[in-house]
């Protein structure tokens, strides 16, 4: 049953032919010319996502949107154009919604973002029967990776059929890159082990490449999540090994600067020690990281010339596979098994050794008394599709949800601690990318080979940008590219392949909170700092000078009003980098994106600056510690997959002793 009416559904049938309209023509494109929303049901699938992906409060302000599209005074009051929205010709529907997308008022960009993210991303990606989009061939997308053969599935998630009671040593909440470390140090030193995940269960089998079933199994808020202000974008594993599973392989130890910073300003002065730096060799090892299969694609290749160009200095990523295919589609699972996810390495082993493994498995509370942690609440989904309740009684908690549902977990759990929720620092990551003469095919190869740090310490204090690129794949990207038009978009669409793409990467010093919903759900209480900010208006104007030292056709800013430099000689290029930074960095004016989340309940060496004690235990409760990024006392400025795993890592040693 449709939660939109007649009048809602027309409005926004009108939007989406907006955003994506028939065309006449584009030349050599005359199916993407043809492509339109209003065929093959998308609006009764684009409902279904919008139904699926928004809270209550989420849809009522969509109904009042669309209501508001629909009123002639409204869009006169707004944007001069006084008729309903789907009654306007299509030249004034654009001028409307660009005078949102570029509007002062930070309402009107928020709700323009928030339309086009998801409408261009379900237009542009897979069908869910499975087929090849009709586009792919004319913009010359492969569309799924080779397949591999699946390696047998020797680990089998425990099975719950009814409500009852577990009892073990150890329970650990989570299994990505905190947990699943836990999992495996605790479980060969004898400990008996519980995992719970609320994600579910995959394995290569399942991961066919396509990109939208990906998101919505395999992410948070299946893929759609984003700030309370719908600034950020939020990409988080949700699945058996988490983070790790999603990953583009990138794995980092934690910079020198920054566990000296953690040591002298925190207290947490394990990080420098000799202990714990042997940890990032254990991990290190046990994830068979090194730079042997860190292949340069066309992508990262055209990244390294604009760098060495301008002579920047560029370092190979050191990247946790082994046999890796180069297909490029990393970030949807990996079909061959090559990377090692923990769900490959440490959950495995742990398994091996007697360790269950419970999916589908939501936590709603720890259970203590008397000041000691025992134990935890779960609603249980089994695979007969219905919801049991589990309790768990263990002599430990382990909490490894991750920096969005720790602290959630925790606060639902009566602890009060000021630092739960607080301190959170998101990488806040934006892109660029420019048009080349060449097929680039960003979604081939290896998707993240190159790094360059050139701008890693801007301020002197270790704070700056970090840039590199990423695999780009027709849904995101269409959603990131900038809308100035339909036919604009769509002529940017059919040169995809011709495109590359470059990340700067901020080591944010300010953070946002984790505060509860009415559910006690996490919401992402984060805004960029004008600090962190500058930081990256820097990452930007650089990645635009990278990108033209490449020799591009042209390079475009990533603002909603996209900015474009043809690079043909004739057109200065300081003056565009002029117009760049003055149209700044407004919040909703341009993508904005956060692949890490951290030290929103950071181990500190007293209760008054953070939540936990150096060894990971929590300060309020004895036998409940907290492994995952909530626990960093801060960003690391590089991905930070190893950082928590070093991190579970050293909590673990102490657990056992």
């Amino acid at each position: 049953m449709s939660f939109l009416t007649p009048r809602e559904r027309r409005a926004l049938q009108a939007i989406c032919d907006t955003f994506i309209p028939e065309l006449d023509d584009l030349p050599d494109k005359p199916t993407l010319a043809r492509f339109s929303p209003a065929k093959n049901g998308f609006l009764d699938d684009l409902e279904q996502v919008f139904e699926r992906i928004t809270d209550d409060a989420a849809k009522t302000e969509l109904k009042l949107l669309l209501n508001a599209f629909e009123t002639s005074v409204f869009n006169g009051v707004m944007s001069g154009e006084w008729s309903a929205f789907s009654q306007m010709p299509r030249a004034n529907r654009e001028r409307v919604l660009r005078a949102w997308g570029e509007s002062a008022l930070f309402l009107r960009r928020k709700a323009f973002q928030g339309l086009k993210r998801v409408i261009l991303f379900v237009a542009y990606t897979n069908p869910h029967d499975g087929s090849d989009h009709p586009l792919w061939r004319e913009i010359g997308y492969s569309g799924k990776p080779q397949r591999g053969t699946p390696s047998p599935d020797t680990l089998q998630p425990y099975r719950i059929t009814h409500d009852t009671t577990l009892t073990t040593d150890v329970l650990i909440i989570g299994s990505g890159a905190g947990g699943g470390v836990v999992a495996g140090e605790l479980s060969a030193a004898g400990y008996e082990v519980l995992v719970v995940e609320k994600g579910g269960f995959y394995t290569e089998a399942d991961f066919d490449g396509n990109e939208r079933r990906a998101n919505e199994t395999l992410f948070e808020k299946y893929g759609s999540l984003t700030t309370a202000d719908t600034s950020i974008m939020v990409l988080a594993g949700a699945t058996l090994g988490g983070g790790t599973v999603v990953n583009w392989s990138a794995s980092f130890r934690t910079p020198d600067y920054v566990l000296e910073e953690w040591a002298r300003d925190y207290g947490f002065s394990d990080a420098t020690s000799a202990a714990y730096k042997a940890g990032f060799d254990a991990v290190i090892q046990a994830s068979h990281i090194d730079s042997d299969e860190s292949h340069l694609n066309s992508n990262n290749a055209r990244f390294e010339q604009g760098c060495k160009a301008l002579g920047y200095a560029v370092d190979v990523i050191p990247r946790n596979v082994k046999g890796c295919e180069d297909c490029g589609f990393c970030g949807f699972g990996c079909s061959f098994g090559a990377k090692q996810s923990t769900a490959k390495t440490y959950l495995q082993q742990a398994y091996q050794r007697g360790a269950r493994i419970l999916v589908n498995a939501y936590t709603e509370r720890v259970t203590h008394a008397n000041g000691i942690a025992n134990g935890a609440l779960l609603k249980v989904t089994g695979a007969d599709g219905n919801i049991y309740t589990v309790t768990v009684n263990a002599k430990r908690v382990v909490v490894s949800a991750g920096a969005l549902h720790t602290p959630a977990l925790l606060r639902r759990s009566g602890l009060t601690n000021p630092h739960i929720g607080a301190n959170l620092r998101l990488h806040p990551t934006t892109v660029v990318f420019s048009l080349y003469d060449d097929p680039v095919r960003m979604w081939q190869g290896v998707p993240m080979s190159r790094v360059a740090k050139q701008f890693m310490n801007l301020d002197g204090k270790g704070y700056g940008v970090a840039l590199e690129v990423a695999p780009a794949h027709p849904g995101l990207t269409a959603a990131t590219l900038p809308w100035v038009g339909g036919t604009a978009h769509k002529r940017l669409v059919g040169q995809m392949a011709h495109m590359a793409n470059a990340l700067a990467i901020t080591r944010d010093a300010h953070g946002g909170y984790i505060k509860l919903d009415k559910h006690g759900q996490p919401i992402i209480d984060y805004r960029l700092h004008p600090y962190d900010r500058a930081h990256l208006q820097r990452g930007v104007l650089e990645l635009l000078k990278i990108h033209r030292a490449s020799a591009p056709r042209e390079v475009f800013s990533p603002h909603n009003a996209m900015l474009r430099y043809v690079n043909d000689g004739t057109h200065d290029f300081d003056a565009f980098l002029a117009r760049v930074e003055k149209a700044g960095l407004a919040a909703n004016a341009f993508p904005l994106f956060s692949a890490h989340q951290m030290a929103s309940c950071r181990i500190a060496g007293s209760p008054t600056l953070g939540a936990l004690a150096p060894n990971g235990e929590s300060y309020e409760v004895k036998n409940l510690y907290v492994a995952d990024g909530s626990a960093l006392p801060t960003a690391t400025g590089v991905n930070p997959m190893v950082s928590i795993m070093t991190l579970a890592y050293h909590v673990a040693q102490g657990m056992k002793s």
